[in-house]
């Protein structure tokens, strides 16, 4: 019996127990803020939507915390993707073996129902579902209009790339006066 081995064992466990924990704890503040309407993820476009206050205190920390933010809050929404998938693969595999089964005539009873589900659960490929590709987004930083019906305004525009944690952020008023600058010059040509 090895002591050191032992040691080191015990170190990377409970190194590997932290990591897990931090992980945790990070995606359950995302969680909660996306509860509470600070964070939106759009899937389809693959955008973010980023309440001004939050956006604020998290660029007030610095570049490397913005991009750390912005990585955590792609991580958490991958996670929440593929879970999903996941959900449905097992779903769809149970719901095709009950199907056989009672396709093939015996009369199935629930307690056999639950086995067979458990039995399919307990048997599948763990690489069946595969893994959302890594892309860029694009996020956007809303502020409350405080005048008039409270609708909201966006104040900063970006783009994240999670590969290679790079980020691209400009103003909307920049943003828009390049687009009106733009129409001028091709109405010109």
């Amino acid at each position: 019996m090895n002591i050191f081995k032992k040691w080191r064992e015990y170190r990377a466990a409970k190194r590997k127990k932290k990591e897990l924990r931090q992980t945790s704890r990070v995606f359950g503040h995302i969680e909660q803020l996306t509860k509470s309407h600070m964070l939106i993820w759009e899937l389809k476009d693959r955008r973010l939507f980023i309440a001004q206050p939050l956006a604020m205190v998290m660029l007030s920390r610095g570049a490397e915390a913005w991009r750390n933010f912005l990585n955590n809050v792609y991580l958490y929404h991958v996670f929440c993707l593929q879970q999903q998938q996941w959900d449905q693969y097992v779903l769809d595999l149970q719901r095709k073996a009950v199907a056989e089964r009672v396709a093939s005539g015996i009369k199935v009873k629930p307690g056999e129902l639950d086995r067979i589900r458990r039995a399919v659960r307990d048997g599948i490929n763990k690489d069946g579902v595969a893994l959302p590709p890594i892309e860029a987004f694009d996020f956007y930083i809303i502020a409350d209009n405080a005048s008039g019906d409270a609708q909201a305004e966006i104040t900063f525009v970006g783009e994240y790339n999670p590969e290679t944690r790079l980020f691209d952020m400009a103003s909307w008023e920049e943003v828009k006066a390049a687009v009106q600058e733009a129409k001028k010059n091709t109405e010109k040509e």
